[in-house]
């Protein structure tokens, strides 16, 4: 069975994961799942940060810029 062609993105982004997983010293499944589930949560707080500046219209802890009655 062949390879299948992949991109140069696909291919960079392949070197990517392994050098992520090499930093992180994954050594078993558990490693990866444990990784994977901290990357979720990662993203998972940053969109709902980031969906809760664009609602009040100021980041956290920025009130200097605080133009509303909402938060």
């Amino acid at each position: 069975m062949s390879r299948k062609n992949r991109t140069p993105e696909e291919k960079a982004r392949r070197e990517k994961i392994r050098e992520l997983l090499q930093m992180a010293n994954i050594g078993s499944m558990g490693d990866i799942q444990i990784l994977f589930k901290e990357t979720i949560v990662e993203c998972l707080e940053d969109s709902l940060e980031a969906e809760m500046d664009d609602e009040l219209g100021y980041s956290k802890y920025d009130y200097k810029n605080k133009d509303t009655d909402n938060s």
